[in-house]
Formats: structure tokens, C-alpha cells, sequence
């Protein structure tokens, strides 16, 4: 599967559809646009050069978007489900580093969306302090971005707004300086915390809403995958995480739902049971502590 861009896309689409965040907007905006404007398969597509199988880009995603996913699922704030603010000096590693700014991504637009200022304050901090190790200070070094965070603390639309302007411009870094590994690596991060909180805040009334959002994202994973394989640099995190990745993705299209659909693979809205979403709720977390730890 080839995806040639995902312009400012996250890859936890719901109802087949991807949510983007308009930047001109006074509050965020959801947008549904057809995966299949961005989504061509292998079997439609007419053959790829080799010029063209290297032109394999990633966008990493915009941090307000996973918090809307868990909104719309039904997700309410748990304290200290999060990735810990004081773990950030713990990554020392250019790996570890990329895939918690994408974790920290998450948490923030998780804790703004849930009104979680102070808590939000300290992973803006976490996100800067990474990106002047993994390449992306010029991102940070624009504006005082911590202190317009904090000057506009309770005002949603404001924050809102800031953390857009932080991702556009990520994005545009990332892009003009053929960074596409490191955003492979960042968005992978942000997906698999995206998916972590979604199935540790899961409860019995919202079982069925995790449910289906595993289903949805499931079928996704194979981007992922894609990524990971057009890495140019294959060492030893990348090729694990490929195996966490791949495993995961085995165990979803192997459940008995899913065997028993015979549309499966275009099906977004597949509903696991209970014995089902706690074997790959039990994946994803096992995913995200080993790449936190």
C-alpha cells in the first residue's frame, strides 16, 4: 500500500474517513475527507517506479487530533494514565527520544482537551525539550511558544490554536528537511499512545465504542507498516518495532470477528467481544510500556 502524503492527517481516522484540523479556524474544526483521495491499493495501482516507491512520506500527525478521537469514542480524563512529564530525561537514545515526542504529542492534546492546563504546561515543555534533541529546535525556537501556552491557559480556542501553529510547523520542518524517518518514528509514537489511553480508560459503558475504534484502526496499520519499511536507516529499534508492529496486526485479522467477516478488510465498523479487545488491548499495551520504559 503507498501513500504518497498525508497533509496534515492523522492516521486514527474514524467512520473511514480522516479528521483534519483546520488552522484558520477560531476553534478546532473537523473535517471528513474519503481515505480513498490518499489511499491507493496495490492491486488499482499501476505499477510504481523505483523513484517513486522512495517517494514515501509521512506527515506526523497533529496532537488536538488523537484527543478528538478519544472525545468522539467516549473517552473521559484518568489521572496518571499518561506518559509521566519526569520520565522525559530518561530517553537518551535518538529512537527513544522520536517516538516519545510523539507519545507527549498525545498527552498533551489529552490533557488540553480535558481541561488539564497545568498538567498539559509540562508536556509542551517535554515535546520542546525533545525536539531540540531530535532536530526540530528551529520548530520551537520561532516564538516563545511556553509562554503563549501559558499566557493563554483556559482559554481552549487559544491553546487550540497554538498547538496547530506547533504542528504545521513540525510538519513543514519535517518535509523541507527530507526528515521522513523521524516522522515515521513520531507518528508511530503518537498512534500507539492515541490507542494506549483509548483502551486504558475503557469501562463498561464505552466497551463497545473501543470496540469498534480498534477495529477502524487495525485496518490502518499496514501504513504503518509501509513506513517502517521505507525507513532508510533499518537498525535494531526499527526492526523490533516492526515485529511489535506486525504482531499486533497478525493477532487483529486472526480474531474470530474478524475471520468470520467476509469483507473484512474494508469493513470499519466490526464489532470485537469482550474476550477480543482485552487480547489486543493486552498487545497495544504491551507495545507502549516497552517503548516508554
Amino acid at each position: 500500500m503507498i501513500i504518497k502524503s498525508f497533509k496534515y492527517a492523522f492516521i486514527l481516522i474514524l467512520s473511514s474517513s480522516i479528521i483534519a484540523c483546520q488552522s484558520n479556524a477560531s476553534e478546532a474544526e473537523v473535517k471528513e475527507v474519503s481515505n480513498e483521495n490518499d489511499v491507493v491499493s496495490e492491486n488499482d495501482a499501476a505499477p510504481q517506479s523505483e523513484e517513486q516507491e522512495n517517494d514515501f512520506q509521512f506527515i506526523p500527525p497533529s496532537p488536538i487530533q488523537i484527543g478528538l478521537i478519544l472525545e468522539k469514542a467516549g473517552m473521559e480524563y484518568i489521572p496518571n494514565v499518561a506518559n509521566p512529564a519526569s520520565d522525559v530525561d530518561n530517553y537518551t537514545d535518538k529512537f527513544s527520544q522520536s517516538i516519545c515526542f510523539g507519545v507527549y504529542s498525545c498527552d498533551l492534546a489529552y490533557t488540553v482537551l480535558n481541561n488539564q492546563y497545568d498538567e498539559a504546561s509540562e508536556y509542551l515543555r517535554c515535546i520542546k525539550n525533545l525536539g531540540s534533541k531530535i532536530g526540530l529546535e528551529t520548530v520551537f525556537n520561532s516564538e516563545n511558544i511556553i509562554t503563549r501556552f501559558e499566557k493563554n491557559i483556559g482559554n481552549k480556542d487559544s491553546i487550540v490554536d497554538i498547538l496547530i501553529y506547533v504542528q504545521e510547523n513540525t510538519d513543514a520542518y519535517i518535509d523541507d528537511n527530507g526528515m521522513n524517518d523521524l516522522s515515521v518514528v513520531y507518528f508511530i509514537g503518537a498512534w500507539v499512545e492515541g490507542m494506549y489511553l483509548g483502551v486504558k480508560t475503557l469501562d463498561s459503558e464505552t466497551e463497545k465504542n473501543i470496540g469498534i475504534l480498534l477495529s477502524e484502526q487495525m485496518g490502518i496499520l499496514e501504513i504503518l507498516l509501509g513506513g517502517l519499511e521505507h525507513t532508510t536507516e533499518k537498525s535494531d529499534d526499527i526492526l523490533e518495532l516492526n515485529n511489535s508492529i506486525s504482531e499486533l496486526l497478525d493477532m487483529y485479522n486472526n480474531l474470530g470477528s474478524i475471520q468470520s467477516s467476509a469483507e473484512f478488510k474494508d469493513n470499519l465498523d466490526i464489532e470485537l467481544t469482550e474476550d477480543e479487545i482485552e487480547l489486543i488491548s493486552g498487545k497495544i499495551i504491551d507495545i507502549r510500556q516497552s517503548l516508554v520504559q
